[in-house]
């Protein structure tokens, strides 16, 4: 489901857009964890994961020194059109917030990207932009 997220994009300098799609998160280690999006944009994308992950992307937690040093791959398939195209970009971690006892968001900067995916990103949001309606994905 894609929506744009009222208020939020007034403030923001590039647009957001609510969407859940599954992602390959590939950790400095090369294990690769999936996780689901919660919302993206052309700067970066919100996910959302449990405390087993959390706890594979950084063992010392969140609460004990600054995450933002840490860099992982996001690998996205994204539906554009009627195709799904991938998206390998390179993250940072801007910020952690803990939701509950099992839920974690994650706010990841897109440092730059892999095999000229970034096309596919813009392709992407283009099509919501242009729209700015709900789509369900899943239908």
């Amino acid at each position: 489901m894609i929506i744009d997220i009222p208020g939020v994009s007034d403030r923001r300098q590039t647009p957001r857009y609510e969407i859940k799609l599954p992602v390959d998160m590939v950790l400095a280690t090369g294990n690769i964890l999936t996780v689901t999006t919660r919302n993206i944009s052309s700067s970066g994308l919100q996910v959302i994961c449990d405390a087993w992950v959390m706890d594979e992307i950084d063992p010392r937690g969140i609460q004990s020194h600054s995450i933002s040093q840490l860099r992982l791959k996001a690998v996205i398939e994204l539906p554009i059109e009627n195709e799904a195209s991938k998206l390998y970009a390179n993250c940072r971690i801007k910020s952690v917030q803990r939701m509950s006892q099992d839920e974690y968001m994650l706010n990841l900067v897109f440092i730059d990207f892999e095999n000229g995916s970034d096309s596919n990103l813009d392709k992407f949001l283009a099509q919501y932009e242009q729209k700015k309606t709900v789509v369900d994905i899943y239908a």
